[in-house]
């Protein structure tokens, strides 16, 4: 049975609009919302629920709407608000997933086919998604069909893409850059936690390596407990400290492979050091570069895929 997703048409600017109506006045009145916005009831009942699906406004169990997404403010400009959906578009697996398939080369028909089947969700909100992404200067339109933007495009297929915090295409590069490194089908096992924790990881690697190093470590740790999990083992990983004891319980029990346990202890032993402020033999600080940090988060993109690949087909690939 698929999942109908609760997404209408409508514009940006419209979302826009009762989004910061639900911030500056909640309310359990979609006609007050509808108000507030400047929109009709009609719209309203299309324009919440896509809010809702995308995270951005919920409604409580007391049935009002509050906004859920962060820096949502009244009098907001249009560049603010805009910027709010991309993110929240830019974390929605259903469009992450459609831009995964735009950037290995497959049409839009064929990527929205295979997203809904991936993901067990009916076909029809999809095209909603890419009229979305068109607007926010993700996706455009050539010949009828959507297609990355040529920048994003670029990132997808190169080696390291290049990112400033400041630059509104940063997340959506980083996470294309990753969905490559890791397969679709990895990429989906990973939650959305999991995701952005990796995307983060290549945002700040240059300005922030410890915190990189930190943030693909714990994308690993929970990884390697969500496997252990499924092979019913989540007893003994709640016991377990950390990527290497992970490791070490899974391949004790053959879950994975020795090299990968030898490759994960490499990643603990980094990520450990971003834990201590002093060695314990040295009594100084560890400091990192962009590129170990870069490193780090490489190796733990091949690893993540690696065992997954080994868990699921039994096929042996670092």
């Amino acid at each position: 049975m698929t999942e109908t997703l609760r997404l209408s048409q409508v514009p940006v600017s419209t979302l826009a609009a009762f989004m910061e109506a639900c911030a500056a006045h909640p309310s359990s009145d979609t006609g007050a919302i509808a108000s507030f916005a400047g929109f009709s009831t009609g719209t309203a009942k299309r324009a919440l629920p896509s809010l809702e699906t995308l995270k951005i406004v919920e409604r409580g169990e007391d049935g009002v709407y509050r906004t859920a997404a962060q820096g949502v403010r009244r009098g907001m400009g249009a560049d603010a608000a805009s910027l709010v959906i991309r993110r929240a578009l830019q974390g929605f697996r259903p469009f992450e997933m459609l831009c995964e398939g735009l950037a290995l080369g497959e049409s839009a028909p064929v990527a929205m086919r295979k997203t809904a089947l991936l993901l067990g969700i009916d076909e029809a909100g999809l095209e909603v998604l890419l009229r979305w992404g068109d607007d926010l200067g993700i996706l455009e339109y050539a010949e009828n069909s959507a297609q990355l933007v040529p920048e994003l495009q670029a990132s997808a297929n190169g080696t390291a893409p290049t990112l400033s915090a400041e630059d509104l295409e940063s997340e959506a590069k980083a996470r294309l850059y990753n969905a490559r490194g890791l397969g679709r089908e990895t990429n989906n096992y990973l939650d959305e936690i999991d995701r952005e924790l990796l995307a983060s990881a290549v945002l700040t690697h240059d300005a922030n390596p410890r915190k990189s190093v930190e943030d693909s470590g714990q994308a690993l740790e929970d990884f390697l407990r969500e496997v252990a999990s499924e092979k019913g083992l989540a007893s003994e990983a709640a016991k377990a400290n950390g990527i290497e004891q992970l490791a070490t319980l899974l391949y004790s029990q053959s879950v994975i492979h020795g090299h990968h346990q030898k490759v994960a202890a490499g990643l603990s032993a980094a990520r450990n050091a971003t834990a201590h402020r002093k060695d314990k033999k040295t009594m100084s600080p560890w400091a990192f570069t962009p590129l170990g940090a870069f490193a780090v988060h490489s190796t733990t993109l091949a690893l993540v895929r690696s065992i997954h690949d080994y868990t699921t087909t039994g096929r042996q690939v670092l």
